[in-house]
């Protein structure tokens, strides 16, 4: 039987250390649409029709210890919601959905844990994670939340004609009817040498690097991707503020991911974020607005946190 032991500490604070997952350095082609990268490239202004955006937030509701026949591993409770919202000259919530996880390092699979909160009944489906890593059970709720990502992008750009972008990386790859490009807005690796990255301090509101191709020693060419300004450049910010990479998955072919890039490099910097947002301006206003909104419908965490902690205590007075 795994019993569950709730950390003291608030949950943004983690269990009083931080880990960072490294993954492997991808290999990136800068050639794929010229060879020079000496000026940036200026898209003439965006065609007029809707976009949609997709985007998730989650939140630990609860650290905890997993315990396993004398094995133990850390874990966590977790929220998280995704949604979309259209733009076509106003801001429209679409569809969205919240799901919950009770997740455990070290492979031990907790159970199911529903607890009432109020007059709900709040389900927390079991999750696990093979390391020990105190940070995994994190990363996996991360990857839950990015595979309801992915579903709901394709859902979305189920019907052709419709231009989709999704806040972060591109998690799938499998082609839809419509084209879904992801934006990364905070950077934690580089992807071009010195010679070309020098480009990005160059790029005014609008304007993009030429693209290039993100893989793998396997398959070098997975995705297209570029770099595109949102606002000026303004005194203190570093150059590289206001700069977001784009990316489209390989399969669009390499006519179409121009023509992506253009229409969403023109596209972008009308939808910046406002001054207000800790985040902006790479934190789009739709976005920000749809974040407030999902989290909204996750729910009070207070009240989960103590819906928690008693579902404990009354494991423990009952066992």
């Amino acid at each position: 039987m795994v019993v569950l032991r709730a950390d003291p500490w608030a949950p943004e604070y983690g269990m009083g250390f931080q880990a960072r997952l490294e993954e492997e350095l991808p290999v990136a082609d800068p050639l794929v649409e010229t060879l020079d990268w000496s000026t940036p490239l200026s898209p003439t202004p965006a065609e007029e029709g809707p976009v949609w955006f997709v985007d998730g937030v989650r939140r630990v509701e609860l650290r905890l210890l997993a315990e396993d026949g004398g094995r133990r591993a850390p874990g966590l409770f977790g929220s998280f919601a995704i949604g979309s919202v259209c733009c076509d000259g106003r801001a429209t919530f679409d569809e969205h959905q919240v799901g919950r996880a009770v997740v455990a390092g070290g492979g031990v699979m907790p159970g199911r844990v529903e607890v009432s909160v109020g007059v709900q009944r709040v389900a927390f489906e079991p999750a696990t994670e093979p390391s020990l890593d105190p940070d995994r059970p994190l990363w996996k709720l991360q990857n839950l939340m990015q595979e309801a990502e992915a579903a709901m992008a394709a859902r979305v750009s189920a019907r052709a004609g419709r231009l989709v972008v999704v806040d972060g990386p591109l998690s799938f790859f499998h082609p839809t009817d419509a084209p879904v490009v992801g934006m990364v807005k905070r950077f934690s690796r580089h992807y071009l040498e010195d010679g070309r990255e020098h480009l990005l301090a160059l790029l005014g509101p609008g304007e993009r690097t030429p693209l290039f191709a993100l893989g793998d020693e396997d398959q070098p060419v997975q995705r297209y991707a570029w770099y595109l300004r949102l606002v000026p450049l303004r005194v203190p910010w570093h150059d590289q503020a206001g700069i977001v990479r784009c990316e489209v998955r390989a399969g669009v072919g390499l006519d179409t991911a121009v023509g992506l890039a253009d229409r969403v490099t023109a596209l972008l910097p009308a939808y910046a974020g406002r001054p207000t947002d800790p985040r902006a301006p790479q934190n789009l206003a739709p976005v920000g607005g749809l974040e407030a909104w999902l989290r909204h419908r996750m729910g009070d965490g207070r009240l989960l946190r103590r819906a928690l902690l008693r579902w404990m205590v009354e494991g423990e007075e009952g066992g």
